[in-house]
């Protein structure tokens, strides 16, 4: 798993940053699928405010959370994964004053760019869960879509 530093990402006075730290513990700890689908929820809601659809700087890194999700998981905990980020895919924009995330490795970017790059990095991961028929493929029209989205763009619905 990619090491965060929560408190370390700038957000709004509603961000917790433990929250998402407590996610990213429950989900290292979870054994059933169900824990884990948990742990990934409470992450997407950690780094978001759901209601308003505006997403936190630490939604770039937990988008690698969540494709590495997408990848290594089955069942509850990958449709988690995957529901997030069709969720936020073009429907959900940053939060005002905070369009800008600092990754440690390629510095500053927009916010959605960030996300989407991840996204982009890891369409191998995609494909290959997209081909996968674990859990009678329940979750391959999803990955579809989301490579749908993807070679759209953020601002273009698919679906």
């Amino acid at each position: 798993m990619e090491d965060v530093d929560w408190a370390r990402i700038p957000g709004p006075r509603w961000y917790l940053p433990e929250n998402a730290q407590a996610a990213m513990e429950a989900l290292v700890r979870s054994v059933a699928a169900q824990q884990a689908a948990r742990a990934l929820a409470d992450l997407r809601y950690a780094v978001t405010n759901d209601h308003a659809g505006t997403l936190y700087p630490a939604a770039v890194p937990a988008t690698g959370v969540f494709l590495r999700a997408i990848g290594e998981r089955t069942g509850p905990p990958r449709q988690e994964a995957l529901n997030a980020l069709l969720d936020w895919w073009g429907c959900f924009h940053p939060e005002p004053g905070f369009e800008t995330y600092v990754d440690p490795l390629n510095g500053p970017a927009g916010l959605i760019e960030g996300i989407a790059r991840r996204v982009r990095d890891a369409t191998d991961v995609l494909h290959r869960a997209a081909d996968d028929p674990s859990g009678g493929g329940g979750h391959r029209p999803g990955v579809k879509l989301l490579l749908a989205k993807l070679n759209e763009g953020w601002g273009v619905g698919v679906g």
